[in-house]
């Protein structure tokens, strides 16, 4: 947990000395939609270990054979065989993540208040975003069975293309071939001018970089030409070919846990046609995933999480406390009631619950300045 010491004079200027207001410049308001669709799981607490349990019952095998007629003494239970269902569980442990500011009552006093509101704000944000990059993490450990190289290229050096129609195609008939469940239902269109039909879907999360690269396919539907008729979720862009995209611009180098992003640079082969971050040396790489209902679990307390893209200062995951202390609630600790804290805590963690329902596409991104 880190904390951030600020005091009146040099972290935070004296608004209220100021004859005109200056306003707070808004902070980047980024997109958190690893969160879409996951299950959530209970906390449970077992002593000195926190754990969240996940539980499935495999379906069972089709029966192909007739059952016969009794005949004779009925035996116990008609002498039928019985089947034992197959129960398989998933358990993760949680840990504990947080982050504080420090005030002085200079703040307090030479601060109009909103701006420790807009502070308390900003770590609301901040518990978002991390919690949405742990989430990133856990993407990561789709298995490699379940990635494809853009254009099926045999390595990741091979790469040298933006993402194509066909990978699309390719990771929604791996979730289909393996019974993933959807999220959205087929929509049909409506009276509107300039409505499209869209079929049920799955969902995927992409770059914001990838976005444009499948905005260009053949095939897309932007999201303003079936939102007005059906459910859709914050942030999406569009459908193509059985998905329902969101984009995010979040990302941290690399693509191994736990530092695991969206963005490997430099990591491909060599286009002069899409983006690296040293200009003539090998492309940058961008990880894009589609996935089935159920296919990721992620923690809850007793709420479940809705199906919906959030943004950097929207109101934060269930998980999450916001905590405020004034000054003088510290008793001894704070003897001249001066320091005052605000800060976040939350307990998170998740797991793959169907490793099958959970597919990866590598690819690189246009260059759009060429």
């Amino acid at each position: 947990m880190a904390v951030l010491v600020t005091n009146s004079i040099t972290d935070v200027a004296e608004e209220v000395n100021y004859q005109m207001m200056r306003g707070l410049l808004s902070a980047a308001r980024k997109k958190l939609p690893f969160f879409n669709g996951s299950l959530p799981g209970e906390l449970m607490g077992k002593g000195s270990t926190r754990s969240v349990l996940w539980e499935k019952i495999s379906n069972l095998d089709p029966v192909l054979t007739p059952l016969s007629e009794p005949v004779g003494d009925t035996a116990w239970q008609n002498a039928r065989t019985l089947v034992q269902p197959t129960k398989t569980t998933v358990n993760a442990t949680a840990a504990k993540y947080g982050n504080a500011i420090q005030l002085t009552e200079e703040v307090d006093l030479l601060q109009v208040n909103v701006n420790a509101m807009r502070l308390l704000d900003t770590l609301g944000a901040n518990a978002g975003e991390t919690l949405n990059e742990l989430m990133i993490d856990i993407y990561q450990g789709v298995t490699s069975t379940s990635t494809r190289n853009t254009a099926n290229a045999a390595t990741i050096t091979a790469i040298k293309t933006a993402i194509i129609k066909q990978d699309i195609q390719w990771a929604v008939n791996q979730v289909n071939r393996n019974s993933g469940m959807k999220f959205t239902p087929e929509g049909n269109g409506s009276t509107n001018i300039g409505t499209l039909p869209v079929r049920e879907a799955f969902y995927g999360i992409c770059h914001s970089d990838v976005e444009e690269d499948i905005r260009n396919l053949t095939g897309f539907v932007g999201v303003e030409q079936y939102g007005g008729y059906t459910s859709t979720i914050p942030g999406e862009f569009g459908s193509i070919a059985g998905v329902r995209w969101c984009s995010t611009e979040l990302t941290r180098g690399g693509f191994a846990a736990p530092t695991g992003g969206l963005v490997e640079a430099d990591s491909g082969g060599t286009s002069t046609s899409m983006r690296a971050t040293t200009t003539s040396t090998s492309i940058d790489l961008y990880d894009t995933f589609v996935y089935g209902k159920e296919a990721v679990g992620t923690i809850s307390l007793n709420q479940e999480y809705e199906p919906t893209t959030r943004k950097m200062y929207d109101s934060v995951y269930n998980p999450v406390d916001l905590i405020s202390h004034a000054p003088g609630s510290a008793g001894a600790g704070d003897p001249y009631n001066e320091i005052a804290t605000i800060a976040w805590k939350a307990w998170w963690t998740a797991a793959l619950l169907n490793e099958k329902w959970l597919t990866r596409i590598r690819s690189g991104s246009s260059n759009l300045t060429s």
